[in-house]
């Protein structure tokens, strides 16, 4: 017998990974994962992303022009800079992981945030994937936009470091 991993089939026979087909066994790859057809939504996780950064900032783009002026301008930046920080943290993290991995811009336009097991993704994998998102967003989006289409699953920097990936929202997922 090889070292190679096996995998069940429904019928019961198995497959080593070399033999193994491609596709999926019921709508899951034999790595008991997300298939990558299911990942295949660059296009709209894009708009989505731009509807997402608008919506994200509008709270602290008030903040900053509110409270950053007059003589205690340190100060409004300060509270302004904790307020931007607390609305990034929820609409990143709390929001999604609250909401079927899923922001409102996700919502729109039907993808949402899955852990690559399959499975729902935590709140650390989304912590992670907000960091990340600062790396992702360098050169407007364009280092996010590269890992992403050459990445398999279709996963930026920070899905690859969460161990995410974004599919359909109709997909079931785990």
């Amino acid at each position: 017998m090889s070292n190679t991993p096996e995998w069940d089939a429904p019928s019961g026979a198995s497959y080593t990974q070399q033999s193994a087909p491609t596709g999926s066994f019921g709508g899951r790859p034999p790595t008991g994962g997300v298939s990558e057809a299911a990942t295949r939504v660059t296009g709209r996780r894009v708009i989505q992303y731009i509807v997402d950064y608008v919506l994200s900032g509008i709270i602290p783009g008030l903040a900053y022009w509110l409270l950053d002026r007059g003589a205690l301008h340190w100060f409004g930046w300060l509270i302004a800079t904790v307020i931007s920080i607390a609305v990034y943290y929820w609409y990143w993290v709390v929001r999604p992981h609250g909401h079927g991995g899923q922001t409102f811009g996700m919502q729109l336009f039907g993808v949402r945030v899955i852990s690559k097991d399959g499975g729902p993704a935590s709140t650390v994998q989304f912590f992670i994937r907000g960091i990340l998102l600062i790396v992702d967003t360098i050169f407007f989006g364009l280092v996010g936009l590269i890992t992403m289409l050459c990445s398999r699953y279709r996963q930026r920097v920070g899905d690859h470091a969460a161990g995410t990936v974004v599919v359909e929202a109709d997909r079931i997922a785990g």
